[in-house]
């Protein structure tokens, strides 16, 4: 122990010793009118443990040259004043906020919600905490929603985008320095890395299936073309079509909001043609259930008069009437996967990454398959 802390041990216990007991009564004597009880301080760790400030503050933050004895002193001090250390303080010391921003278009999606769940877990583990910003399916307010968390210096961006502009993007981030990862929705040459499903092969294994029921004329629910996702889905409906000898007609391909209200009113649409297709491929769940809607309104029987499969495999896919076939994958992966990438960005430097989650088919009755099967 160095001599300064001997001192300010000794000075502590002088005055524990010599404190009047008229002193200790008005102190411990409550009051009905005193305010709440003051947070502790590191001053007043320290002085609960009799060393200094700077001691303490090493004591707490595992920095090495200290006795045994006097670090077991300041932890001691530190648990019977429940003492919190301030994240500002840390933030500034550092200049690290340990947050990280999370952007998502639709907070109420089953998909971004346990993307979020799978991102969180691993942000949690990384000493890392979350700000979940909503963007409500619109660029302005996923624009916004970055403006906000740069303006509270989060150390880093994790972001399924709406289908923002790169020059927007730009004119958000500009120059600053913050690691940033997009999942499923990106900004074609921006971040540190990106997580996305295999749009292509998943809407490949669909239009597969459906021709191996003996379907020839394919209409596809299209999701909006200004997320990458959706143009993707859409860019490899028509390949897949194209490997099959086929090229649906233009009416039978509806680009729509990844909304059910919109699912629901392309699904009239093509049902409405006075030579429907006999299959319908939904870029989405939500859009998938639109077209089942609008089926039930027409008396339109899945599977019987029109076949239908989706990408995505929502977790009640199982339980509608009928069942429905789709790719499946995990969503949580997604998130957990697009958090690896960004903890990593944020602790060294890195090269740009791009991860590309894998889809399995799930056939189920909405197809036409029987009996009801999954793999």
């Amino acid at each position: 122990m160095t001599l300064q802390e001997r001192v300010w041990q000794r000075r502590n216990r002088l005055r524990n010793r010599f404190s009047s007991p008229a002193s200790s009564e008005l102190r411990e004597a409550p009051s009905p009118a005193s305010a709440p009880r003051r947070k502790a301080t590191l001053a007043d760790v320290a002085e609960e443990a009799g060393v200094a400030t700077s001691t303490a503050s090493r004591a707490l933050n595992g920095h090495g040259g200290l006795a045994p004895a006097t670090r077991a002193a300041v932890k001691e001090a530190a648990a019977k004043l429940n003492f919190q250390p301030s994240a500002l303080a840390r933030s500034l010391r550092t200049q690290q906020t340990l947050t990280v921003g999370f952007v998502v278009p639709d907070v109420s999606s089953p998909f971004y919600a346990a993307a979020l769940k799978g991102a969180q877990g691993r942000l949690e583990q990384a000493g890392y905490r979350v700000m979940l910003m909503d963007a409500s399916l619109d660029v302005d307010r996923e624009l916004a929603a970055l403006e906000t968390l740069l303006s509270h210096q989060v150390d880093g961006l994790l972001v399924a985008s709406t289908g923002m502009p790169r020059s927007v993007f730009d004119g958000a981030v500009g120059d600053a320095p913050i690691p940033t990862v997009f999942f499923d929705g990106v900004v074609e040459g921006r971040g540190k890395g990106s997580v996305t499903l295999d749009n292509e092969g998943g809407i490949a294994l669909l239009v597969d299936h459906l021709v191996e029921h003996g379907h020839k004329s394919i209409a596809l629910l299209a999701g909006s073309q200004r997320e990458s996702a959706g143009a993707a889905r859409l860019r490899a409906f028509h390949a897949a079509m194209a490997a099959h000898g086929m090229s649906p007609a233009d009416r039978h391909v509806k680009v729509c909001a990844w909304e059910i209200a919109d699912g629901r009113r392309a699904g009239l649409e093509l049902l409405a043609d006075p030579e429907p297709a006999t299959a319908v491929l939904a870029s989405s769940a939500e859009l998938a259930l639109g077209f089942m809607s609008a089926a039930a309104k027409r008396g339109t029987r899945v599977p019987d008069d029109v076949a239908l499969v989706a990408f995505d495999d929502p977790y009640f896919g199982d339980l509608l009437e009928p069942s429905l076939t789709a790719v499946g994958y995990d969503p949580r992966q997604v998130g957990a996967t697009a958090a690896d990438l960004l903890v990593e960005s944020m602790r060294s430097e890195t090269m740009p990454c791009e991860v590309r989650i894998p889809v399995a088919l799930v056939r189920r009755r909405s197809c036409g398959c029987q009996p009801e099967t999954s793999q």
